[in-house]
């Protein structure tokens, strides 16, 4: 038709001749509640001149680029506002989403065009988006641009909401959302947030005992936020391993026999493996070490030394292994005796990381345990810090400053020492 009245209550009239001013125009409200309705107190006219001349395409307002809300279901119209003569042609062209490419916007029962204005039916979500008019005529050209954003109440679920999987295979969760516009995806993990994940899948290579637990997508814009919610449940299929059974700290005098057990379960059966400061452990003359399956498909792992030595003191740890997992424990072996330093392998670690290690001592009781670097003993900067226990930290290791051999003094209260030497070599 010939007016347009659009939802911000301007109205558009087209072809104007001089018909049109010799009329007044009144505007009258209805309120959406009580139906109330009123008309304006003033009346407009129309002051219609007569072209001069040709004149180009020209925005009536300086206003090249432009923004709109509408709510979904709502009826939406965007207008170009542009002074020209002769009368030009409008075009709107819609830009694909995350390009610079454009195509014309197709119109039909819902989508129109009246003059220069774009009329949408009950807008939907997927009608946001970037629309670009161009009008031109004989003596030049102009466009607009109008960004559109429909809005829609935010929605979240995840799919699957229930989901039970295997130790060791994949898993993956899919947030679906309706409404617009959403502005970030987070997770949430048993409430504590997945910093690494903020898209709408979220996978796990290879499912761990860690992993199971409820899980929350939660979308969000400026005004609202939506979420969803699913469970990851393990498999009976494997267990991790588990120890059931296992040894304490013992201070013991020389000469006598030492028993230690662990006793493990898991599916598949877990294999165990015994370490004395961190290096395994394999049987000796001495030292036997063995295990058995029971009935109820437990593994039974026990280190027997049949007279024990002072240098046999240390940090003992039972590990429990399969493909599923490893569950380990440790304890302290004290035995009576002057003080012993095992011998320790070279250390190489990568310029910028973190050396972490703990000397091998034994014998007991010690008065103190220090590290020394050419007779000096540590710290001798901040970088390092020495614990009583015998553990040596140097922070973000250089080459040039941290690259030595470093000696761990272990000493008793009587005077007696023994010392241990480790070199470390830092890799460029």
């Amino acid at each position: 038709g010939k007016y347009l009245v659009l939802p911000s209550g301007e109205l558009h009239i087209r072809d104007v001749t001089p018909e049109d001013g010799t009329k007044s125009y009144q505007c009258r409200t209805k309120h959406r509640l009580t139906g109330e309705t009123r008309l304006s107190a003033t009346k407009g006219r129309l002051v219609i001149t007569e072209p001069l001349g040709v004149k180009p395409p020209s925005l009536a307002l300086d206003e090249k680029s432009r923004f709109a809300f509408r709510y979904a279901k709502e009826d939406v119209s965007l207008w170009c506002q542009l002074q020209a003569y002769p009368i030009p042609t409008y075009r709107w062209y819609k830009f694909i989403e995350g390009s610079n490419k454009k195509q014309a916007v197709i119109l039909d029962d819902r989508i129109k065009q009246v003059s220069g204005t774009l009329i949408i039916r009950e807008a939907k979500v997927d009608d946001s988006g970037k629309y670009l008019c161009v009008v031109n005529n004989s003596v030049g050209g102009e466009s607009v641009e109008t960004v559109l954003t429909v809005t829609a109440p935010l929605n979240a679920i995840v799919e699957p909401t229930i989901q039970t999987v295997d130790f060791g295979r994949p898993a993956t969760l899919t947030c679906n959302y309706e409404g617009n516009p959403v502005k970030t995806i987070s997770w949430l993990k048993d409430g504590k947030r997945l910093s690494s994940h903020d898209g709408r899948v979220l996978r796990i290579d290879s499912v761990r005992k860690e992993d199971k637990g409820m899980y929350q997508c939660f979308v969000r814009n400026e005004q609202e936020s939506a979420q969803g919610s699913a469970e990851l449940k393990l498999g009976g299929r494997f267990e991790p391993p588990h120890i059931k059974e296992y040894f304490n700290d013992n201070t013991m005098q020389p000469g006598v026999s030492l028993h230690l057990k662990c006793i493990a379960s898991g599916n598949p059966t877990p294999e165990i493996n015994w370490e004395l400061d961190s290096k395994r452990l394999s049987s000796t003359e001495r030292l036997r070490i063995g295990q058995h399956i029971t009935m109820a498909g437990e593994v039974v792992s026990y280190l027997n030394i049949s007279s024990v030595h002072t240098n046999d003191g240390g940090h003992y740890r039972c590990v429990a292994v399969s493909k599923v997992g490893t569950a380990e424990h440790t304890a302290h072996l004290n035995v009576y005796g002057l003080p012993f330093i095992r011998p320790m392998d070279k250390k190489n670690i990568v310029s910028g990381e973190n050396l972490f290690v703990t000397c091998p001592v034994a014998g007991y009781p010690l008065e103190s345990i220090t590290w020394e670097r050419d007779n000096r003993q540590l710290p001798i900067n901040r970088k390092q810090k020495v614990f009583p226990n015998g553990t040596l930290i140097i922070e973000n290791v250089e080459r040039s400053s941290d690259q030595a051999t470093y000696t761990c003094v272990a000493r008793n209260a009587q005077g007696h020492t023994a010392k241990g030497n480790l070199e470390v070599q830092v890799m460029v």
